[in-house]
């Protein structure tokens, strides 16, 4: 099971965690981790590319499917609209990844 973890201050999402392997099926056909992978990949490259906050990848483990993504500007109230957007749009396809595959994935939200 794929387990993501969203850590807000303020309502402003600051640090991710996505954490496991779906088990929908074998490596290299399950379109669960693919899904997740994309989203995720796709939102903290975007970040780095085109906005300027601060990103930082605490740990990255493909073997066990860890990815921990903190932006500690948004911590301490700092953050931009743009990154907002980003941030919301992952949250959105991952929680509509867990409505259709949820024996595979299970998202919770942390409030600081």
């Amino acid at each position: 099971m794929i387990k993501i973890s969203f850590y807000f201050k303020d309502d402003n999402l600051y640090r991710f965690k996505v954490k496991g392997h779906s088990g929908f099926s074998e490596h290299g056909t399950d379109i669960v981790c693919a899904g997740v992978s994309t989203l995720v990949l796709n939102t903290i490259n975007s970040i780095d590319a085109f906005l300027e906050e601060p990103i930082e990848l605490d740990e990255v483990n493909q073997a066990k499917g860890i990815i921990d993504c903190n932006l500690p500007a948004r911590f301490n109230g700092n953050y931009n609209d743009q990154t907002s957007i980003l941030l919301k749009s992952m949250i959105f396809g991952l929680t509509t990844l867990e409505q259709m595959y949820g024996e595979y994935i299970f998202i919770k939200h942390i409030e600081k």
